[in-house]
């Protein structure tokens, strides 16, 4: 299987297992997050070049969260990612992926298969790339 074929594998193993129509936004923030547990919000605003409400606003989409609806609270979110403050820094947040985040992430990896791992650190970029496209 070549590369771009296992790249449309990944894709449509995200769409059907995450969300059919998954924002290459999230995408972006979840592979950012899978290579670097633990990057701040701040470090994946510069990376990502994504304004900070957008970023916060879909960090909390791949997390999960509760609404209230009609009287009752509902968790939301795919569950992917997980928030935790920074001891350090005021008011910052680190980034890591759920243990559903990180079984994707070995899901993802199975399928790259014996992909090289010039083409599993392209596929990162290609993502960042098409959040910010």
């Amino acid at each position: 299987m070549n590369e771009i074929s296992r790249l449309a594998k990944v894709v449509e193993h995200l769409r059907k297992n995450v969300n059919k129509d998954l924002p290459s936004q999230h995408l972006a923030i979840y592979l950012a997050v899978a290579e670097n547990p633990g990057v701040t919000m701040p470090e994946l605003i510069r990376q990502l070049d994504m304004p900070q409400g957008t970023l916060s606003r879909n960090v909390k989409l791949l997390s999960r969260f509760m609404v209230h609806e009609k009287g009752q609270s509902v968790m939301k979110g795919h569950d992917l990612l997980r928030t935790e403050s920074v001891p350090t820094g005021r008011h910052a947040l680190a980034v890591y992926l759920t243990d559903k985040g990180e079984f994707l992430l070995r899901e993802i990896e199975d399928i790259l298969g014996d992909a090289n791992p010039r083409m599993r650190s392209d596929a990162g970029i290609e993502a960042r790339e098409a959040a910010n496209g």
